[in-house]
């Protein structure tokens, strides 16, 4: 029988806890047959690209391909499909001649905000059935973990490439 220590397991007790959260959010979507992903015409791949371009407002190929993991030549034929979809386009930098960016179109931000809107239902269903005498500190713990990441983001991290996937 192996010792237990006890600032391991107590660290590790909310990052768990908040792992069975979001399984339980999924589970939620799924059982209520709110899976809005599973109507979009996109592989696992292009759906990740088609989020990383929207949320980041738009991108070089090359911080594309850091994000997903993937070679850079792996990126060209990728977003070529995302274009012929409609989804993605190519603008070239006015500062640089060199640089094109890849911007995502209205339509894959209308699909963002259709994938967002459901994930938005389910969580407001989850923080309603929370009785009313226990809101107010739900909400002071929300508002901690979003400070908490906050910080965690502001800091000089060293830049880690994902391992790339051949």
């Amino acid at each position: 029988m192996c010792p237990v220590r006890r600032g391991a397991a107590s660290s590790t007790a909310p990052a768990r806890a908040l792992q069975r959260l979001v399984q339980a959010l999924r589970s939620i979507q799924i059982a209520r047959g709110a899976h809005p992903w599973l109507l979009l015409d996109l592989t696992m791949v292009q759906l990740k690209a088609l989020l990383l371009v929207v949320e980041s407002g738009g991108m070089r190929s090359r911080d594309l391909a850091d994000g997903l993991g993937i070679a850079p030549s792996a990126v060209t034929p990728l977003v070529d499909r995302l274009v012929t979809q409609q989804l993605l386009r190519r603008d070239d930098d006015p500062a640089d001649r060199r640089v094109v960016w890849i911007r995502a179109t209205r339509r894959a931000g209308a699909i963002y905000e259709q994938l967002m809107a459901a994930n938005q239902q389910v969580l407001g269903e989850v923080l309603a059935a929370i009785p009313a005498a226990e809101r107010t500190a739900v909400h002071a713990a929300l508002d901690q973990l979003i400070a908490a990441a906050d910080r965690v983001l502001a800091r000089p991290l060293a830049r880690r490439r994902p391992a790339r996937r051949t």
